[in-house]
């Protein structure tokens, strides 16, 4: 298959706070990665790769169409900033890996970078949720989202967000680690636990 960006260089600029100096090289590692780590996740591969025809094709309908416009771009143009982040900062070269700075420029700090790509991610987290309540709202639209064979991912149809903190502690049972949903507090006799 041809190598396909669904969405442009040109939109991600506007969408977020690239600067308009950044190359196509640069992005598009970035924007390929996050098509297929996460909107291939979302999708699953039949839908995903429908859409990727669809673009070489040039047969999109309508309603693909609006579908990539709508949800894809600004979903995909926020979790490809999340991995670029880093890719701004840091240069791997032959050399080694460097850290690009400039004389009218201060470093950006590890703690900051953190922040930035963690804001980044939550951004991308919200659009991806509207992608998947849409999809929801509209089981019927895309034949290869609601029934989505069993060649390559399965569409991933669970929430997105991920607080980062998980309070359900597994337990050792006979040298078996279960996860219970019932916490820490468990009692032995629960359902969940045995």
């Amino acid at each position: 298959m041809e190598t396909v960006l669904l969405v442009s260089e040109q939109r991600m600029k506007q969408w977020t706070n690239l600067d308009n100096n950044i190359r196509i090289d640069v992005l598009t590692p970035s924007i390929l990665q996050a098509q297929d780590i996460y909107i291939q996740d979302t999708l699953g591969t039949l839908f995903y790769d429908r859409l990727k025809n669809g673009v070489v094709a040039n047969d999109l309908t309508v309603t693909e169409n609006a579908f990539l416009k709508d949800y894809v771009g600004p979903t995909l143009m926020q979790y490809a900033l999340y991995l670029l982040l880093p890719n701004l900062k840091y240069k791997m070269v032959e050399k080694g890996i460097l850290n690009g700075t400039s004389e009218e420029t201060a470093p950006t700090t590890l703690d900051e970078m953190i922040y930035l790509r963690e804001a980044a991610m939550d951004t991308a987290q919200f659009y991806n949720k509207r992608m998947l309540e849409w999809l929801q709202d509209h089981p019927n639209v895309f034949p290869e989202y609601t029934n989505p064979g069993v060649d390559g991912m399965m569409p991933n149809k669970q929430t997105p967000y991920f607080s980062g903190l998980q309070t359900n502690i597994p337990l050792k049972r006979n040298n078996l680690w279960i996860y219970a949903d019932c916490g820490t507090d468990c009692d032995p006799d629960c359902s969940s636990c045995n």
